[in-house]
C-alpha cells in the first residue's frame, strides 16, 4: 500500500509538471514545437487531461492552451508514429514539422501494394526512409510520395478547394447540412482516447453532393437538353496574328 501511494504521488507530480510546462511553452515566443508535441503526447498516453478536468486532449489544448484541435492532434500523432517505427528524437527532429506531418499520415502498421513488383511493402520502412532522407526532398516531393504510398494518385489524386460565405449562411444552412451528413454517415470509429471521430467536411460534402445529383427533381429536362443540342453552333473564332 505504501508503495502504491508513492507511485500515485509521483504520477500526480509528473502530471502537474507537464501541465505547467505546456502552459509555459505556449506563452513563449521561443517554444520548440516538438517539445510541445512530446508533452502533449505524454499527457494523452497517461491520461493526464482527465485528472485536469478535461474530457480529452483536444478539449484541454483548446481551452487551456489556445491550440486548435487539429494542431494538437497532428502534433501528438507525429510523436506516436515516430516512436512506433523506433525513431528517436535526434533522428526525426531535423525533418521539420511540415514534412513530419505529411510522412506520419502513413500508418506504421499498414502496407503498400507495389504494382511494379507485385509485392506488399511495409509502410513503417517507408516512414523511416522518408524521415531519415528528408533532406533529399522538398515538402511537395514528400507530399507526392506519401500520396503515392496511400494510393491517392490518378483518379484518386486529392484536390483542395476553399470558399467563403456569410456567417448566417454558414450557421443556418451549411453547418446544419454538414451535421446532417455526419448523422447519416454514422460511426467512423474512435480515436486513441476512445472519443468518437467525426467525418471530415470533405467527406460530408461528398455525401451532400451525391444526394443532390441522385435526386430526380434535379435532373435536366430531356426536351430542354435536346433543344439545346440542336441549336446551330457558331464556328470558332480564331485569333488573328498581329503584324
Amino acid at each position: 500500500m505504501h508503495g502504491t501511494v508513492i507511485v500515485g504521488e509521483q504520477i500526480a507530480g509528473r502530471a502537474t509538471s507537464v501541465r505547467r510546462s505546456l502552459i509555459s511553452m505556449v506563452s513563449s515566443l521561443q517554444v520548440n514545437t516538438l517539445d510541445l508535441a512530446e508533452l502533449l503526447y505524454e499527457a494523452r498516453e497517461n491520461g493526464y487531461t482527465s485528472t485536469w478536468g478535461f474530457s480529452s486532449l483536444a478539449e484541454y489544448a483548446e481551452k487551456e492552451l489556445g491550440l486548435k484541435q487539429r494542431k494538437a492532434e497532428y502534433l501528438t500523432h507525429i510523436i506516436k508514429v515516430c516512436r512506433a517505427v523506433g525513431l528517436k528524437r535526434e533522428q526525426f527532429q531535423s525533418a521539420g514539422i511540415s514534412k513530419l506531418r505529411e510522412i506520419t499520415r502513413l500508418d506504421p502498421e499498414g502496407s503498400y501494394w507495389n504494382p511494379d513488383t507485385h509485392t506488399n511493402e511495409c509502410l513503417d520502412e517507408h516512414i523511416v526512409s522518408l524521415i531519415l532522407d528528408h533532406d533529399k526532398m522538398n515538402v511537395q516531393q514528400v507530399k507526392d510520395e506519401v500520396a503515392r504510398l496511400l494510393g491517392q494518385t490518378g483518379k484518386d489524386r486529392r484536390v483542395i478547394r476553399s470558399y467563403s460565405t456569410d456567417i448566417t449562411t454558414w450557421q443556418e444552412v451549411i453547418s446544419k447540412a454538414l451535421e446532417t451528413a455526419r448523422r447519416i454517415l454514422g460511426s467512423k470509429g474512435r480515436d486513441d482516447e476512445g472519443n468518437a471521430k467525426d467525418y471530415s467536411e470533405g467527406e460530408c460534402y461528398e455525401v451532400i453532393c451525391a444526394s443532390f445529383l441522385a435526386d430526380p427533381n434535379n435532373a435536366p429536362d430531356p426536351e430542354e437538353m435536346s433543344s439545346v443540342s440542336e441549336e446551330p453552333q457558331a464556328p470558332p473564332t480564331l485569333p488573328m496574328e498581329s503584324i
